[in-house]
């Protein structure tokens, strides 16, 4: 499969995509976005073994997200049933399972390292807001995520739509974001502007109608939603400008 290298600004039409992605679906992709989230987190919460169950599971729930982005973009209404098709018996599925399994090992490989190199709170009592959280531990973790973030990126869609095997989609993966690194950066830079952007707006607006924190956390949460739901819509272009091949269910 032969990887394009795109100009920087397509960073740029990336996000738009998924604006108009958004645009035609603005309550059913958000729906959508909502049980990609709660695939990943209610695992997660499971003691012990939450985050491995929840890394196994992450290869999946981003195969059946770019699904019903797939369905958006051809006009058809999003239904969860996009999340059940990668676990159905088909010979993607098991090199889906290898990557979920090698997936967890390395959130759990980071977030021992992140436990190791990160410097307990003082009186080693949690932090109880974001101010609260130093600095360093967030750069720390961040850095440990990013070559993670670089291998899993493209790798559920390829061997989940095209049947490739963990390794090389992994590497394909690792390939396709260093070749297109200058748009890869566009896109975060673009996405944290138009997020920080929208709700530092919408809380200076709201905060002299509304005095009441958590009445205010419930009113932006809609906002939040609808940013995120932008965001991840505009990985399926990106994903469809990167790689030649268009994509392709397993049989």
């Amino acid at each position: 499969m032969r990887i394009n290298i795109l100009p920087a600004g397509a960073g740029l039409g990336w996000l738009r995509e998924g604006m108009r992605l958004f645009g035609r679906q603005p309550i059913g992709l958000p729906a959508m976005v909502v049980l990609y989230l709660m695939m990943l987190i209610v695992p997660a919460l499971l003691p012990v073994v939450g985050i491995a169950i929840s890394g196994v599971l992450a290869p999946f729930a981003s195969v059946g997200l770019l699904g019903v982005c797939r369905d958006v973009a051809e006009g058809k209404m999003p239904t969860p049933l996009a999340f059940a098709q990668p676990f159905r018996p088909t010979p993607a599925r098991l090199p889906m399972l290898r990557l979920g399994i090698v997936n967890a090992i390395l959130l759990l490989v980071v977030a021992t390292l992140a436990m190791l190199l990160t410097p307990e709170p003082p009186g080693g009592e949690a932090p109880q807001s974001l101010q609260d959280i130093p600095l360093s531990a967030l750069l720390v973790q961040l850095l440990l995520y990013l070559p993670v973030m670089a291998l899993m990126w493209f790798a559920p869609v390829l061997s989940g739509w095209h049947g490739i095997q963990p390794a090389k989609s992994m590497f394909g993966s690792v390939v396709a974001c260093w070749r297109n690194m200058g748009a890869m950066l566009v896109f975060g830079l673009a996405a944290g502007v138009l997020t920080i952007g929208a709700s530092v707006v919408a809380v200076m607006l709201l905060t002299s109608l509304i005095s009441s924190p958590q009445v205010l956390s419930i009113v932006i949460a809609p906002l939040a939603l609808v940013l995120m739901t932008i965001v991840q819509a505009s990985l399926y272009p990106m994903y469809r400008s990167v790689f030649v091949d268009s994509p392709r269910e397993a049989p």
